[in-house]
């Protein structure tokens, strides 16, 4: 069970904010108590998640978790699935992306840096697919590293540099 003002990762909304642990909606006719989560994005909504299927949201990693993969960052390794039809790979990473996992979502974004980075070196535009994803698993991994460290989320990327070059 989750409390008022718990941070929680929630589908492909991130980082959210519980605001209300036991409110009662009716929807479509059946009454039901709900989880009501603020997301951390500006342009998240309301997200109501019926408390009876919590196992949807899971606890923000402790700070001593996401230092651990900001120091495994650069062992973290890309994804190399191909196939021949866009629909195919899109659904895979998004199939990724579903697990609300932070180091998966980090594996996504690189995977996602690469390809782009490519194509680019082949004077190509960016699969808009490719962007999408790279969006969608940049702020997964991003929201949820800032809610542990507790720093801003545009401030992760110069965070996780940082600590690469003081490793260096």
């Amino acid at each position: 069970m989750f409390c008022r003002d718990d941070k929680v990762v929630y589908a492909n909304y991130g980082v959210c904010t519980v605001t209300e642990t036991d409110a009662h909606l009716s929807m479509g006719g059946v009454e039901r108590a709900y989880y009501v989560l603020l997301p951390t994005r500006e342009r998240g909504g309301t997200v109501y998640v019926p408390v009876d299927h919590e196992e949807l949201m899971r606890p923000v990693m402790n700070r001593a978790e996401a230092i651990d993969l900001v120091e495994r960052y650069d062992d973290i390794e890309t994804d190399d699935f191909t196939d021949s039809n866009s629909r195919t790979v899109e659904d895979h990473f998004k199939k990724l992306l579903r697990r609300c996992d932070c180091a998966t979502a980090v594996c996504v974004a690189k995977t996602m840096r690469a390809r782009i980075a490519e194509q680019e070196s082949r004077k190509h535009l960016p699969s808009s697919m490719y962007t999408r994803l790279l969006d969608q698993a940049g702020h997964q991994a991003a929201s949820e590293l800032s809610a542990a460290l507790d720093i801003a989320e545009a401030d992760v990327v110069a965070y996780i540099e940082n600590h690469r070059k003081a490793r260096a």
